[in-house]
């Protein structure tokens, strides 16, 4: 039998079984990955489409408004809990706001 992992992949099931102090500590400890990436993009001369949709998409909000868009998605979609919280924050959150920044101007 194979080992089980300690902590699961954090899907919509464990984020919305989670706290709220657990979900920003998610979202922290996600944005100062961010951060560093940020910081080695701007050694090498080239920030990634991820790290730059994210400062866009985030970097006016508060964690707690973070995981509040991240709640809604879930709620509006109870179907798609088995989807990845990073699959969620990229292709819903910051994807969407960078296609809706393209189309506006």
């Amino acid at each position: 039998m194979a080992a089980q992992p300690d902590v699961p992949d954090v899907t919509g099931t464990v984020w919305m079984k989670s706290t709220h102090q657990e979900k920003l500590a998610f979202l922290v400890g996600a944005g100062s990955a961010v951060a560093i990436e940020s910081h080695i993009d701007a050694k090498n001369g080239a920030p990634s489409k991820f790290t730059t949709g994210w400062i866009d998409a985030f970097g006016d909000e508060t964690w707690s408004e973070v995981a509040a868009r991240v709640d809604k998605y879930y709620s509006a979609h109870p179907d798609m809990t088995d989807r990845l919280v990073m699959d969620v924050l990229w292709k819903d959150l910051i994807m969407s706001d960078l296609k809706s920044k393209e189309a506006n101007p």
